[in-house]
C-alpha cells in the first residue's frame, strides 16, 4: 500500500509548478473567481486552475477537455490538484478570462529569475515568429479577393437568368418548370452570397483595413516564409543572451517593423537597466525604429538588406558607400570626385508595406559627360543619390554589424532557441483563443512554461525549488501546514495496492 504522496518525486517537476504557484498573490496579480456554471457547485481556487494550466502546457497538454481527462487519470495531477475534477467549459473560461493575470504571472516569473541572476542584462535577441490563428483563410477577405468574388457571382447569376430563359423557351413545359425551380434556388443562394460579400466590403471600407477576418476579427493573413502567407498573429519575445531566456513578449497582428524600439524598452524596464544592445533580423531595420533606439540608450545590432537588383549591377566601386557625405556642406562626393548637391527640399519616400519616411536627392550635371558613367548608372539623367533623414544611425547600425560579425551571429541562438523549443519541439505552431488579447494570455502560459522548462534544465528541478523556499519563505512554511491539515480533512492520503 502506498500513498499518492510517495509517487511523487522529491525532484519531480510536479513540485516546481505547485511551489511556484503557491507563491504568487492571485488577487494582487488580478485573478478573477472561477464560477461552475452547474447551480450549487462551489468555485476552485484559481490556483489549481492555474495549476492545471502550467502543468498541461509543460507537457503538451493545453486542451481543456484533455485537461479534464488528466484530472481524472493522470497520479501528477491527482497530486497537484488534490483530485479536484473541474469540467472542460471551467478549465477553458479560465484561460478565457484572464489574460492580464497571465501576463502579470510571467513577469512576476521573470523578476524571480532576475534576483536569481539568470539574466545578463547586456545583450537581448528580439524576434517574431507567427501562430497560426483560428481563422481559415476563406473567411479572410481584401478588395481584391471581394471583388473576384462579386465578379464571379454576376457571372454565374447571368448564366442561370439565361438558363430560365431557355426554359420558358422549351416545348416541354413540366420538364422546365422543375428546371426553374432549381434553378431559383440556386439565384436564391448566390443573391444570399452576393449580399454577405457587399456588407464584407462595407465593413472593411469602413474600417479603413487592407484586409478583414470573418471568424477571428483581429487575425489577418502574414506572410510565414517567403511567399507563404497564412492568417496568423505576430508574436514578439525579447530574449536574455545568458540563457535564452524570455524577458518580455507581445502579441501583435502586423509586420516587425515598428516593434524593434517598443520591445527593447520593455525588456531594458523589465531587466531594469538605462543601457542594453539590442540584435534582431533586418525584418526590424526600420530607420526611424533605429533612431528611436538611439535615443532610449539601446545599441543596435540589426542586419541590414541586401542592395537591390539595380545596385549589384553597379561596378563596387561605385557603389553608394562609395560615395562619401560632407555634413558641412550637405553634399556627396562620387568616386571620380565630383560633387553631387541637393536643392534642399525632402521628399516622402513610400515603399509597399514599408513605412514612409523623408528623403533628399543628390545629382551633379557632370554625371551626363563623366566617362565612368556607364559603369555608375544606366539610367539617362546621371547617378542620383537618396538620403534618408535616418541615414547617419542606419549607417552607424550598419557599420557595428560589420565591425560585430561574431557577436550578431549570436542573435540565432538567443532569439530562435525559444521559438524553436515552443514551435518544433512542443508543437504550439497555433493559438486555440481568438483576439489578441487572449492570445496574449495563452502566450503567457507558454512562455511562462518555457522559462521554468529553461530554470529547471539549468539550475536542477532540486536547486530551483530550493530558490523558490527562499523567495518566499514564510509564505510557503504557512502553505505547507495548510495542505497537511487539507490531507488530513479531506482524507486525501490515497492507497494504491503494489
Amino acid at each position: 500500500m502506498f500513498c499518492v504522496e510517495t509517487l511523487i518525486s522529491a525532484d519531480n517537476p510536479v513540485r516546481v509548478i505547485d511551489l511556484f504557484v503557491d507563491q504568487l498573490d492571485l488577487n494582487k496579480l488580478g485573478f478573477s473567481k472561477t464560477i461552475c456554471k452547474q447551480e450549487g457547485r462551489p468555485p476552485y481556487y484559481s490556483k489549481d486552475i492555474l495549476k492545471l494550466y502550467y502543468y498541461g502546457y509543460l507537457n503538451r497538454i493545453r486542451s481543456s477537455r484533455k485537461l479534464e481527462t488528466e484530472c481524472e487519470r493522470n497520479v501528477e495531477v491527482w497530486w497537484l490538484m488534490r483530485q479536484l475534477r473541474p469540467a472542460y467549459h471551467t478549465i477553458a473560461d479560465f484561460r478565457k478570462n484572464n489574460s492580464d493575470a497571465l501576463k502579470k504571472a510571467f513577469k512576476t516569473f521573470v523578476s524571480f529569475l532576475k534576483g536569481e541572476d539568470m539574466f545578463s542584462k547586456e545583450l537581448i535577441g528580439i524576434d517574431g515568429t507567427k501562430l497560426r490563428a483560428q481563422n481559415n483563410k476563406k473567411n479572410n477577405f481584401n478588395e481584391d479577393k471581394l471583388k473576384k468574388h462579386l465578379a464571379n457571382i454576376e457571372e454565374k447569376i447571368e448564366t442561370y437568368i439565361k438558363e430560365l430563359d431557355d426554359c420558358d423557351a422549351a416545348e416541354d413545359k413540366q420538364a422546365s418548370e422543375l428546371k426553374k425551380k432549381e434553378v431559383r434556388q440556386k439565384l436564391d443562394i448566390l443573391k444570399e452570397r452576393k449580399q454577405n460579400y457587399e456588407q464584407l466590403n462595407k465593413e472593411l471600407i469602413e474600417s479603413e483595413t487592407t484586409q478583414i477576418s470573418t471568424v477571428d476579427k483581429e487575425s489577418r493573413l502574414l506572410t510565414v516564409k517567403d511567399n507563404i502567407a497564412e492568417v496568423s498573429y505576430n508574436i514578439q519575445a525579447v530574449s536574455d543572451s545568458k540563457h535564452s531566456i524570455i524577458v518580455e513578449f507581445d502579441t501583435i497582428n502586423e509586420s516587425d517593423q515598428h516593434q524593434l524600439s517598443p520591445m527593447a524598452c520593455k525588456a531594458m524596464e523589465a531587466l531594469g537597466v538605462q543601457e542594453i544592445t539590442a540584435e534582431a533580423d533586418k525584418g526590424y531595420h526600420v530607420g526611424k525604429q533605429l533612431q528611436a533606439c538611439k535615443e532610449n540608450g539601446i545599441t543596435t545590432l540589426v542586419a541590414y538588406p541586401e542592395r537591390n537588383t539595380r545596385a549589384k549591377q553597379i561596378d563596387t566601386a561605385y557603389q553608394t558607400d562609395k560615395f562619401i557625405y560632407n555634413a558641412i556642406n550637405d553634399t556627396y562626393s562620387c568616386p571620380q570626385g565630383a560633387m553631387l548637391t541637393t536643392n534642399g527640399e525632402s521628399y516622402e519616400k513610400k515603399r509597399k508595406n514599408r513605412t514612409t519616411y523623408l528623403i533628399k536627392r543628390y545629382s551633379t550635371p557632370q554625371c551626363k559627360c563623366c566617362p565612368a558613367k556607364h559603369l555608375c548608372t544606366a539610367a539617362k539623367q546621371g547617378r542620383q543619390i537618396e538620403r534618408s533623414e535616418y541615414q547617419e544611425v542606419i549607417n552607424e547600425n550598419n557599420k557595428r554589424v560589420d565591425l560585430n560579425g561574431a557577436i550578431y551571429k549570436k542573435r540565432q541562438q538567443i532569439s530562435e532557441h525559444p521559438f524553436g523549443t515552443i514551435k518544433r519541439g512542443w508543437g504550439y505552431s497555433y493559438t486555440l483563443l481568438r483576439g489578441i488579447k487572449k492570445v496574449n494570455g495563452e502566450m503567457a502560459i507558454i512562455f511562462t512554461m518555457y522559462n521554468l522548462r529553461r530554470a529547471m534544465s539549468i539550475l536542477g528541478v532540486t536547486e530551483l525549488i530550493n530558490r523558490l523556499k527562499k523567495w518566499k519563505p514564510a509564505y510557503y512554511a504557512l502553505k505547507i501546514g495548510l495542505i497537511k491539515a487539507l490531507y488530513a480533512r479531506q482524507n486525501f492520503a490515497m492507497y494504491i495496492r503494489a
